[in-house]
């Protein structure tokens, strides 16, 4: 595992805000996540899984609303402390948001439940290379305290690559190895998890 890597604490772009002022409202996250206003969302992914055209499911884009983090680059879904509670506190966006990280993660062979490659392999199934999508759906897991999915989806990392070596472009991406929980009252990870 690389060892330079290092966690950056959640909300650490926050400046002490607890919610993100320009964030859309839960109704626009939600309508967002199910693909409303032709965005590729949830309502997709469940017609690609349903005629197993797995591979497609990594063709659009969509990481910022079906996999919210704190620092993604269309700021209106990006989210802080508070948002992630009242995110949290809405069964059918978590039970949305956790069907989403199954279908995209299954259709890179995983199965993110068993924490084990899916069997039988299905023919347009598979790795796409995409470190930072990875990287995007980790830190949303960590942010949302799902650590089931955290787990098996830190495991399907060092199946990939278990030296580490996520990269998008210069930037280095193994803190997704590091993440653990739970982390302390200001975000960081515990240093008896390192």
């Amino acid at each position: 595992m690389s060892n330079n890597a290092k966690v950056r604490p959640a909300f650490f772009n926050s400046r002490g805000a607890k919610k993100n002022r320009g964030r859309v409202s839960l109704q626009q996250m939600k309508s967002a996540q199910m693909g409303g206003g032709g965005r590729y969302g949830l309502k997709v992914f469940r017609e690609l899984a349903e005629k197993k055209q797995w591979g497609k499911i990594h063709s659009g884009h969509y990481d910022w609303w079906m996999f919210p983090i704190e620092d993604g680059s269309q700021t209106e879904y990006n989210v802080f402390e508070n948002d992630v509670r009242e995110l949290q506190g809405d069964a059918e966006y978590m039970a949305n948001y956790r069907e989403a990280v199954r279908l995209v993660v299954r259709a890179w062979g995983w199965d993110i439940d068993r924490a084990e490659p899916v069997t039988p392999f299905e023919q347009t199934m598979g790795w796409t290379h995409w470190d930072v999508r990875l990287a995007k759906i980790t830190r949303s897991l960590w942010l949302f305290e799902q650590r089931d999915y955290l787990e098996s989806i830190q495991t399907f990392a060092r199946h990939l690559k278990p030296n580490g070596g996520f990269r998008y472009g210069g930037i280095n991406l193994d803190e997704i190895l590091h993440m653990k929980l739970p982390r302390d009252a200001d975000g960081a990870v515990r240093a008896s998890n390192l």
